[in-house]
């Protein structure tokens, strides 16, 4: 029989439940046997006996307890338990801190949501006799915070393997303000290394900042701030600013980067930005993480306001490049470009728009060419249905352009007429026969003759342009076949030419496109003219991709031309343990390689070991960190193990 007690102390109730229950009053006693249980607030405590003294409100636990504030739980052997102060004591226990679990011989229970260890274990793995485990003398973790260990050992297997006198990693689940762990670290340019000492500062819902410092010995110490906002449909965008003073042979060198974009909607407005700002050329090749700016050698900023209107729509771009090997630059200041709504007068459909430029570009001797240029352009066109099946287009474009160089006081430029007019038609080609699962091939064909006529009208300081006139001819043909009752397209053939009946050689190079869709993992488009005279065809463009997922392997490779860039990846598992990636970009022109990676991944139950190396023209490094799957934030990098055993 249960037994159900309801006491009402100070206006918060207590809650008492057990199969049996004593009380004895001279000691304000209260004993319950047997699957006992106490709940006051947010506080509930399970155990197999329970002894609550009314008098000072603490409660004790034994032989085997478990005890829930909130959504925290702490289970163990013994518990004595102050109800009014929420400290405690506690032994034997195992305690889930949001990411893994903490035991200890001795617990101690502080007032919030503090709890402090004595000789207790940190671990990520649930089984009993964890795989590895974080020893520390005396351990303070902070609920939905931090976890600070004194004389950490990191065990694997029971055997020692890494040693701090002072660790911590976070705990937390959702963002709140608070320091970050860094990292520590040898290698051969930057000798030992503090990195990543930061404070991480939860601003509000919208923005956030992280502050921190790097202290390098070869190179000094790097400062920087990184701050992010986000206001939902209003605004967003980041700045990233590093400051640092590095030690070279002369003296001190005061580096920087600024980086960041911002994004902006306001009466109707987008604004877009960009900027990249730093103090010399090799900036990223020191500091990048990141193997794709290894490359990088210029500085830009970038600004864009853009508005649609009942009439259409306008944009006007800002930019300025500098490149710092070259010390050449080029600036749009600005660069305006107005779109208006295409409408339709008698079937008549009429397209306007123009832009205007102002270009500035600096040499590397520091000579400044200006340039300012401003286009118009007006269309008309008028498609007609002959027949169901036969269609006839034509359209007149007055394009207007005026272009003034530093050099010269006036402008100069021209107006032209271009017209066009061609019949079309398309024929429908259906099989009558079907191959293997193959139902159906459907072959499209849409021949296509017209004219085109161009002259100038109207020039201004520039000389005339000669009239041109052309007989223009195409073939489109669209491939497709019917399989399972689906309709798949495996391919388009385009053909076109011009003849012109003034020339010497009147037929023009026939143009010649196929493009394969993705059919079959295989995707492809190849481009070539061929010259009727010379009976040669050009050099073909065109790149050919492939995908496939072969026995569990993903692989992918693609060829562009006339440039012969190979590309290759292959990726997948080794074992159940093991996988692993592997690409690389080959010049084919030059037999070269410009650039490659290969990784090796290991699952090591709780943890994950990588091994990982790549190149990028000159530029090359190679890398391997063992982390803790659950707290990424912990982890064994190259550079750590080389600050105790240096490896170069």
């Amino acid at each position: 029989m249960i037994l159900f007690i309801v006491l009402q102390v100070d206006t918060t109730k207590i809650i008492f439940k057990g199969k049996s229950l004593v009380y004895l009053a001279d000691s304000n006693k209260i004993i319950l046997i047997d699957s006992a249980y106490v709940k006051r607030g947010n506080i509930e405590l399970y155990s197999d006996t329970i002894e609550y003294y009314t008098q000072n409100k603490v409660v004790k636990a034994k032989p085997k307890f478990e005890l829930i504030i909130d959504t925290s739980k702490i289970i163990g052997d013994s518990l004595i338990y102050f109800l009014d102060t929420q400290n405690g004591l506690a032994f034997n226990t195992k305690n889930y801190v949001q990411k893994g679990w903490l035991n200890s011989n001795e617990l101690y229970k502080l007032k919030g949501d503090t709890i402090y260890v004595q000789n207790g274990y940190f671990t990520t793995c649930n089984l009993d006799t964890p795989h590895s485990a974080f020893y520390g003398t005396e351990m303070l973790a902070i609920r939905n915070n931090m976890a600070y260990v004194k004389n950490v050992v990191l065990k694997i297997r029971g055997i020692p393997v890494l040693y701090a006198p002072i660790w911590m990693f976070p705990l937390k689940e959702q963002r709140s303000s608070g320091f970050l762990p860094p990292s520590f670290g040898f290698n051969t340019i930057d000798g030992k290394y503090i990195r990543n000492i930061a404070f991480y500062w939860a601003i509000n819902n919208y923005m956030d900042a992280t502050f921190f410092i790097d202290i390098v010995e070869r190179q000094g110490i790097r400062s920087g701030i990184y701050f992010v906002y986000n206001v939902y449909k209003k605004l967003n965008g980041s700045v990233n600013f590093n400051f640092s003073n590095d030690f070279i042979f002369q003296g001190v060198r005061r580096r920087y980067a600024l980086e960041g974009n911002h994004n902006q909607e306001f009466y109707k407005f987008r604004t877009s930005s960009r900027f990249s700002i730093v103090s010399d050329q090799s900036y990223f090749q020191d500091y990048a993480e990141n193997k794709n700016q290894w490359l990088k050698t210029e500085t830009y900023s970038f600004i864009q306001i853009s508005r649609s209107f009942f009439f259409g729509s306008f944009s006007s771009n800002f930019d300025y490049t500098k490149n710092l090997i070259t010390n050449q630059s080029n600036s749009n200041l600005p660069n305006l470009i107005i779109g208006f709504n295409s409408f339709s007068i008698f079937g008549i459909i009429i397209s306007q728009n123009s832009s205007f430029n102002h270009n500035v570009f600096t040499d590397s001797l520091n000579n400044t060419y200006r340039n300012l240029n401003f286009n118009y352009d007006l269309s008309l066109s008028r498609p007609i249905n002959l027949l169901p099946n036969l269609k006839l287009s034509n359209s007149i474009a007055l394009p207007l352009k005026l272009k003034r160089s530093y050099l010269d006081s006036l402008w100069n430029g021209n107006l032209t007429m271009n017209y066009s007019s061609s019949i079309s038609t398309t024929i429908f080609g259906r099989s009558i026969f079907s191959i293997w699962k193959i139902q159906k091939f459907y072959h499209d064909i849409t021949p296509s003759i017209g004219i085109s006529y161009s002259r100038g009208l109207i020039y201004i300081n520039s000389d005339t342009i000669p009239k041109n006139f052309n007989y223009t001819y195409s073939i489109s043909n669209q491939f497709a076949i019917k399989y399972n009752d689906k309709r798949y397209s495996i391919g388009a053939l385009n053909l076109s030419g011009s003849y012109n009946p003034q020339n010497q050689f009147p037929f023009s190079p026939l143009s010649i496109n196929l493009i394969l869709p993705r059919f079959l993992n295989i995707s492809a488009s190849f481009s070539t003219t061929y010259d009727y005279y010379t009976k040669s065809f050009s050099q073909i463009l065109g790149n050919f991709s492939y995908s496939q997922t072969i026995f569990g392997y993903n692989i992918s490779s693609s060829l562009s031309t006339p440039q012969n860039i190979l590309s290759f990846s292959i990726s997948g598992k080794l074992s159940n343990k093991w996988s692993f990636s592997y690409s690389f970009s080959r010049d084919l022109n030059l037999g070269v390689l410009q650039g490659q990676s290969i990784s090796l991944k290991r699952d090591l139950h709780e943890w994950s070991a990588d091994i990982s190396y790549s190149s990028i023209g000159i530029f090359s490094s190679y890398d391997f960190r063992i982390y803790l799957i659950a707290i990424p934030e912990i982890k064994i990098t190259r550079g750590l193990l080389n600050l105790f055993f240096p490896l170069e």
